[in-house]
């Protein structure tokens, strides 16, 4: 793993935007996404400067004449799902939540605490860029959004496409059963979200999306930079555990200073160069603050190894276009 450079964390709320907090009676835990630049000067809601709402996506209403045919209904999972007890020995976490896919096979392949909260941090920018990609915005901005988890850009879609709404809309648009704005709407990197509702967010990617949105969001996961726009080596879980497997991914990463917990995010898409789709993976953590930055990465990329190895990666078998998704224990 790469040198990390030294991070420094960035509180740019204005006074008015403090006292917009305590009028509106929020209340939250402090923290803050290590990818996250407070939005500043949000709209209220149905003010003259609010966003226009972007078109609803469609799901399963009919084909996308540009793109993948929607998915199949969901099929009953063929093989077992839960982590074996071994894998959650050491790993040093005080909690993860996981969940792996493989489309060449019908149903869930791994599952431990799919559906338990975290912190989202920067995988809330996944939905930014869908919102974003809507309305029009730059296809290299969002690219740029993505790659190098850039916080900048990131705080000025959040304002700019109504902050907390636009995780509500996108949520209930994709039927994320727990993924949730955050208590203190500038803090847009204190959203919540879950394993499954991120391997579900994929999906909707790889299944669904408009193709403008699949091309401009699988491009730059798959260009993620190994420092991210804070400087933070973001090669940890997916990249660095694929990449010594010989497999190739598409990634987005989350971390969080600030919070309780050290909080370190690996999620995206794993397989081969012929293949580079077949494994949906998201694996969030939490850790102790005792537990340095160094030490958590190496323990994120350690498990995903295994993880991997659990799931049974298969460089040979192809897979179907449009193998559903199941969770065989929803919540």
């Amino acid at each position: 793993m790469s040198e990390r450079r030294a991070r420094s964390p960035r509180w740019p709320l204005s006074a008015a935007v403090a006292a917009l907090v305590v009028l509106a009676t929020v209340i939250a835990v402090f923290s803050l996404d290590s990818a996250t630049s407070p939005a500043i000067g949000s709209p209220p809601p149905g003010s003259a400067n609010a966003p226009a709402k972007a078109p609803a996506p469609t799901r399963a209403s009919g084909t996308n004449p540009s793109g993948p045919s929607p998915r199949l209904d969901p099929a009953p999972t063929a093989v077992p799902s839960r982590l074996p007890a071994e894998l959650l020995d050491g790993h040093g976490f005080d909690d993860v939540g996981v969940m792996v896919v493989d489309r060449a096979r019908p149903g869930v392949v791994l599952a431990h605490n799919a559906h338990e909260q975290f912190t989202s941090a920067s995988l809330v920018k996944l939905l930014m860029a869908f919102e974003a990609l809507a309305h029009g915005e730059p296809a290299s901005d969002v690219h740029t959004m993505l790659a190098t988890s850039h916080d900048p850009l990131a705080g000025e879609y959040w304002v700019r496409y109504g902050g907390s709404e636009l995780v509500a809309n996108w949520a209930q648009r994709l039927g994320l059963q727990h993924t949730t704005p955050p208590e203190r709407p500038n803090m847009w990197g204190d959203t919540l979200t879950t394993a499954a509702d991120t391997v579900a967010v994929y999906d909707y990617v790889l299944h669904e999306a408009p193709q403008r949105t699949r091309d401009v969001v699988l491009s730059a996961l798959r260009a993620a930079t190994p420092l991210g726009h804070d400087g933070f080596d973001q090669y940890f879980g997916i990249p660095e555990a694929a990449r010594r497997q010989g497999l190739s991914f598409a990634v987005k990463q989350g971390w969080a200073c600030c919070t309780d917990d050290r909080i370190l995010h690996t999620s995206g898409l794993v397989g081969t160069a012929g293949d580079p789709d077949r494994y949906l993976v998201a694996v969030l953590t939490r850790s102790p603050l005792s537990t340095g930055y160094d030490t958590a990465s190496t323990n994120v990329t350690a498990f995903v190894g295994r993880v991997l190895d659990t799931a049974g990666v298969d460089h040979d078998r192809p897979h179907p276009p449009t193998t559903p998704v199941r969770d065989p224990d929803p919540g």
